[in-house]
């Protein structure tokens, strides 16, 4: 038990106090005529500026104290104090209060600490305001929802609390709808997900060495991506969100390099330290994957002209992980490369990756050798990769077409489990 909440109960056991969802402690302005311990449940601390505009100081948990500075300085509450669940807090009077600092040592100590840990916050979110940008600030705020108010459970750490996207973005300066664009990134990235209207989270000591590993890779940073990934496998990450920070670093570098905020020659070293931890991963992937049923046989690789393989490698990975059985032809592979690897192999999809608009040209020379020698009704295909629209998949018939690696791997298992649905 927090060291604040046990002294003042044994101070005031009779002061304790239910107060219901959206209660108003007070307001910000008010005279400080009592002070508040929260027991249990959650405070959400706010103000509103002169223009109106309401900002967000965090959502307090259990052990907090809510107006003793205010009282110690000008006796007037500087901002507001909302319950957000229903909580037990311990209500003190003033009287009270005073005499427990004059007479009790240890509940003076304990009140200076919590004062402290108080504006160490403010300060960190001044920080975080002034050096980190929104989606970072929101990885932030999360993580330290989850120490405050998290329950493990064993799919992540469960936020309890009730906090709406308009709540979220008080917290972080932001709208509702940058809120939204932020929490469906993190969500593709596997870093939460929700349970009925409560969120879930990864660790935040996860998040931790995956941003790092991210950020490894946008620095094009081949030692500490090595490093990185083996931490991540230590801590027992699972290795798709490893792969998945690998390619929200490659991501960030393309959104810079075509920005003109990176050079060229930044965006190989990047490449190279994502090439670095990769085989890490997929050794691992491929020691953990469950042996059962194989899903289906595909065949995947750059089509001609084309040398690059992070996405298509990715995607293999992935597919390797939902256990399929992949046979990865590698980059610049000819058509004919492509036709005899089919006759061999018998696949379920034969997957063409193109990057270039040039090399994006070379697929369908495939599709129509595919009708000649007879082997397009004998397997699925899907295209993808930066050079392929999903109007250019449609327009060559294309069986399966998606955006990023992660859907393309699901559109990968409904085709090869469609018929199997079918008949259930």
């Amino acid at each position: 038990m927090n060291s604040i909440i046990k002294l003042s109960l044994e101070l005031w056991p009779e002061n304790i106090k239910l107060f219901e969802r959206g209660s108003i402690l007070f307001w910000q302005g008010d005279p400080v005529d009592q002070l508040y311990i929260l027991i249990d449940g959650a405070v959400k601390i706010s103000a509103i500026s002169l223009e109106g505009k309401v900002y967000s100081f965090g959502i307090s948990g259990p052990g907090s104290l809510f107006g003793a500075k205010s009282y110690l300085l000008d006796g007037k509450h500087e901002a507001i104090a909302e319950v957000l669940e229903d909580s037990k807090l311990l209500v003190i009077r003033l009287q009270e209060f005073e005499q427990a600092l004059i007479s009790d040592q240890s509940f003076s100590a304990a009140v200076m600490k919590e004062l402290a840990r108080e504006a160490s916050k403010v300060s960190g979110q001044a920080r975080d305001l002034s050096f980190l940008d929104v989606q970072d600030r929101l990885k932030h705020s999360l993580s330290t929802l989850a120490r405050e108010h998290g329950i493990q459970t064993e799919a992540g750490i469960l936020i309890d609390l009730i906090i709406t996207q308009d709540e979220l973005g008080t917290l972080v300066s932001a709208n509702r709808t940058t809120i939204a664009a932020c929490l469906k990134e993190l969500r593709s990235q596997g870093f939460l997900w929700k349970e009925g209207r409560r969120l879930i989270i990864i660790p935040p000591e996860h998040m931790v060495i995956l941003d790092a590993l991210t950020q490894a890779v946008v620095d094009g940073d081949d030692l500490n991506a090595e490093k990185r990934a083996n931490e991540a496998l230590i801590h027992g990450i699972d290795p798709i969100k490893i792969l998945e920070a690998l390619a929200t670093g490659m991501k960030q570098v393309d959104r810079e390099y075509s920005k003109g905020e990176m050079d060229l020659p930044d965006v190989v070293l990047a490449a190279s330290a994502m090439k670095q931890a990769l085989p890490i991963i997929e050794e691992n992937i491929e020691l953990e994957q469950i042996h059962e049923n194989v899903v289906g046989t595909v065949i995947i690789g750059t089509v001609f002209g084309d040398v690059h393989e992070i996405g298509k490698t990715i995607v293999a990975m992935l597919l390797r992980a939902r256990n399929f059985k992949v046979i990865d032809l590698g980059v610049n592979v000819s058509p004919h490369l492509f036709i005899e690897a089919i006759r061999e192999n018998k696949p379920d999809i034969l997957a063409l990756s193109a990057l270039t608009t040039a090399s994006s040209h070379q697929i369908q020379p495939i599709v129509e050798q595919l009708i000649e020698e007879g082997l397009r009704a004998q397997v699925k295909l899907m295209v993808g990769g930066g050079a392929i629209s999903e109007t250019y998949a449609k327009g060559i018939k294309a069986d399966g077409y998606h955006v990023t690696a992660q859907g393309a791997v699901e559109t990968a298992w409904q085709l090869c489990t469609w018929d199997e649905n079918l008949n259930k």
